[in-house]
């Protein structure tokens, strides 16, 4: 009797770890499927952009699983005026239909949806890094240089943002804070 109740346990042990082990696979190919969709989609309507998945959460309504993908896109990522916007889908229930991208850069701005808002991302602090009062030589050179790309490092509390080309004997380093204002701007002169 003692044998039978432990293969019996055993036995329904079984079946719920291989249930939970199937489900488990069910989820992750659904997600993986809604991904590889997502950046389908956005390859397609954005092929020379800088895609990302920023995030997937697995939500339930009235019993019916779908997911929220949070993608982000930029466009012009190498210039100096980087157009970052977020694009949310919810799979399967829209049927990857998107809603309207949320705009975070555009038109050489930050913050277009808000008002005094901090700098978040990258995009935003390159453009804060030669537009924001202060930084007009940093906008002459950009302008003036051929050539010239950039590159935010993120710190603790700000940005820096390198301004160099390949043509100049100098470039610019220019710290942002995650506040949005100018904490300094370096000129540095380049070893032969």
């Amino acid at each position: 009797m003692r044998r039978e109740l432990f293969a019996i346990l055993v036995l329904v042990l079984a079946v719920l770890f291989l249930m939970s082990v199937i489900e488990f696979y069910k989820t992750n190919v659904e997600q993986a499927d809604a991904r590889k969709f997502v950046m389908e989609e956005l390859k397609t309507k954005y092929p020379t952009g800088d895609i990302e998945i920023i995030s997937v959460q697995e939500m339930n309504s009235n019993g019916s699983k779908y997911f929220k993908i949070n993608a982000k896109v930029t466009l012009n990522s190498a210039g100096p005026c980087p157009e970052r916007m977020h694009i949310f889908f919810n799979y399967p229930e829209q049927n990857f239909v998107s809603q309207p991208p949320e705009y975070i850069t555009k038109d050489c701005k930050i913050c277009v949806s808000k008002l005094n808002c901090p700098v978040l991302f990258s995009e935003e602090a390159i453009i804060a890094s030669h537009t924001f009062d202060g930084t007009e030589e940093v906008q002459k050179y950009v302008n003036e240089e051929k050539g010239v790309f950039s590159l935010a490092n993120e710190k603790e509390k700000s940005w820096v943002v390198t301004w160099d080309s390949p043509f100049s004997g100098y470039y610019y380093e220019v710290e942002i804070s995650k506040n949005a204002s100018v904490l300094g701007i370096k000129k540095i002169k380049k070893e032969d």
